[in-house]
């Protein structure tokens, strides 16, 4: 597949979301078509092979946003069509970002309904800050959530903590390595079940249908050597604190399982991994199944990673209806959706749900 053609598109928004895309084409190799957005121009600096573009130039003149979302919305609405050259022949975008700051909580739900007006299925990855970040950096995060789960096709929010959980060292150096690896192994996933099919091959279209309307996703990878190597990964997967779900949660609608192993790969345990799966989330989620087959990099040892979409309200909405919203979950539902009118008719407005309370749809920061 030309990359420069590629119907799938790495996209990453920010400062953080740039490092993420780096890193992630680093562990992939060449083949990734890519893109980052960021208010800053130092993003762009220091690397010619990954695409860049500015955001919000006249506005910000290339500084950032100092951690004000509003300024990223804003510099994101001035021109949304600014991007769309870049996105020529793209069908699917995964958009990779961290939540608590400026220009990833503020431009990232505008880039989602700029993309959803055009048809492009999203499948969004998005950090949530360390613990150790503070209360308020966690409740920016927060506040940006609702608004990007309400448009994505799929989300993906992955706390910090939890993504080097497994790292296995307390060094951060080493514990942020590991954790973008897991990430990379998720998020390189759709171009190696495209790019380097297995046995069991899932095409550009069918991997498009699975993610379409989907919600809420959680995502984990697990990766064993020797002959008990799926019951490891089996282990691991239920124990990593990724896939940990509430008692309170949607049931499982579907499960993404991508295995990818060198030529020792056995229909055993291929078997094994769905039955595994299949008993912990719910006989009743489908499994949609791919396998790579890639001697060089995974000779001896078995990788699978794993996405599970919880059952959504909007999971019959197609991907390509312009002005189409997302209902929101957990607080933000119960501020949005609750009270004497929950069964009127919803009031849109520019691509807005007016229901939803302003400062969640534009994740403004309120003051205490």
């Amino acid at each position: 597949m030309n990359r420069l053609s590629s119907p799938l598109l790495l996209l990453g928004v920010g400062g953080a979301g740039a490092y993420l895309v780096r890193g992630i084409l680093r562990a992939f190799g060449p083949g990734i078509r890519a893109l980052i957005l960021d208010t800053d121009s130092s993003s762009g600096l220091h690397d010619d092979t990954t695409p860049f573009m500015l955001l919000g130039g006249n506005r910000l003149a290339g500084r950032g946003t100092g951690g004000q979302p509003a300024s990223a919305r804003a510099a994101f609405q001035d021109n949304p069509a600014y991007i769309d050259p870049a996105l020529e022949g793209v069908r699917t975008v995964v958009i990779v970002t961290a939540l608590g700051g400026g220009t990833g909580g503020g431009a990232t739900g505008e880039l989602l309904k700029h993309l959803h007006t055009l048809g492009i299925t999203t499948l969004l990855f998005a950090t949530m800050p360390f613990s150790f970040e503070g209360a308020e950096r966690m409740r920016i995060a927060r506040t940006a959530a609702g608004p990007l789960e309400q448009h994505a096709d799929v989300s993906v929010f992955l706390p910090l903590d939890d993504l080097v959980a497994d790292a296995g060292s307390d060094n951060i150096g080493i514990a942020m390595s590991r954790g973008l690896e897991t990430l990379a192994t998720g998020v390189t996933l759709l171009w190696r079940l495209l790019e380097k099919p297995g046995y069991i091959r899932l095409d550009e279209e069918r991997l498009r249908a699975i993610l379409s309307g989907c919600g809420r996703g959680h995502y984990a990878t697990a990766v064993a050597q020797g002959p008990d190597r799926v019951q490891t990964i089996l282990s691991v997967l239920a124990s990593t604190p990724l896939l940990k779900r509430s008692e309170s949660a949607p049931p499982v609608r579907s499960i993404l399982v991508g295995v990818l192993a060198g030529d020792d790969l056995r229909l055993s345990e291929i078997g094994m991994i769905v039955s595994g799966l299949t008993a912990s989330y719910g006989v009743n989620a489908t499994i949609e199944l791919g396998t790579v087959n890639d001697e060089t990099l995974f000779s001896g040892r078995l990788a699978v990673a794993v996405l599970i979409f919880e059952e959504s309200a909007t999971a019959s909405h197609p991907a390509n209806t312009a002005g189409a919203t997302r209902p929101l979950s957990g607080e933000h539902a119960a501020l949005a959706g609750n009270g004497r009118f929950r069964h009127s008719e919803k009031t849109f407005w520019n691509d807005e749900d007016l229901d939803i309370p302003t400062y969640i749809r534009r994740s403004l920061t309120l003051d205490r």
